[in-house]
């Protein structure tokens, strides 16, 4: 006969709109335990509970309810908290706790594993908030997408005067690139997995379900279509600027000539 599914836990991991301190969260639970795993924060609130925060704006919620969630969510004064379900970007994974899962396995529906601990809710927290991590960066790399699609829409018209407003959004397009590399850690596996190859098959296995290698290559694209549209219309900027001032070297010399003639011949 086979084992009863003994537990069932929720992670839902939700973007905030600004990064989580650890002054935060220790003011509103002052009996929180916190640690660190890959920059971010995590911690036990009750029995089982955990709060997962990111350096990169997620919250992630091990165990709670969604009213638990929204009342955490109001007390850290996060806006749209009472609808965080539709205002802000969340994703949520279920996980059964079943003795007949040895060793983790993972569909696109639910985490199956007879195990669970800080360790494992850790790893599937940090998971989770890369991929809301990601969501929200490529919510934020689609406005940009539409923005290059105007200046190529009017790329013959553009003047010397566009060149600072090119030059800012491609400041912005490396910031996108450089927050992702630096701060949602997609090309490094967690440290605390190294050893314990059961939580780096849990790892594995649940960034493959959600696409987080693939997701990034596709950002990646996007950011050098990107970097090569704004340097192909920066460098007509360019040219339109050399060739106005060539204009104004060729009429400072067609001035200097007319001044030679004009002392030459009338004076």
């Amino acid at each position: 006969m086979e084992n009863k599914i003994q537990q069932d836990i929720l992670f839902v991991a939700v973007e905030i709109p600004t990064t989580i301190q650890r002054g935060d969260l220790e003011k509103e639970f002052p009996t929180l335990i916190l640690t660190n795993i890959e920059n971010s924060l995590v911690g036990e609130v009750a029995n089982n509970k955990f709060l997962f925060a990111s350096s990169f704006g997620v919250l992630t919620f091990c165990n709670f309810s969604h009213n638990e969630i929204k009342s955490i969510l109001a007390r850290l004064n996060i806006k749209d908290a009472n609808n965080y379900e539709t205002a802000l970007i969340n994703q949520d994974y279920p996980m059964i706790l079943d003795n007949n899962f040895q060793k983790p396995e993972i569909d696109a529906n639910t985490i199956k594993y007879n195990k669970f601990d800080k360790s494992i809710a850790s790893i599937i927290s940090l998971v989770l908030s890369q991929s809301v991590g990601l969501e929200k960066r490529e919510k934020s790399l689609e406005v940009k997408m539409g923005e290059i699609k105007k200046i190529y829409e009017k790329i013959e018209k553009l003047q010397i005067k566009d060149r600072k407003e090119l030059m800012k959004f491609a400041g912005s397009i490396a910031k996108e690139r450089f927050d992702i590399l630096n701060q949602l850690y997609l090309l490094d596996k967690p440290d605390i997995i190294w050893d314990d190859s059961e939580l780096e098959s849990l790892y594995n296995q649940l960034s493959y379900q959600l696409e987080l290698k693939n997701r990034f290559e596709v950002i990646e694209y996007k950011i050098t279509h990107l970097k090569e549209s704004l340097e192909l219309a920066t460098d007509l900027v360019n040219q339109k600027s050399s060739e106005y001032l060539e204009w104004i070297i060729i009429l400072l010399i067609g001035v200097e000539i007319i001044f030679t003639i004009y002392d030459f011949f009338i004076r």
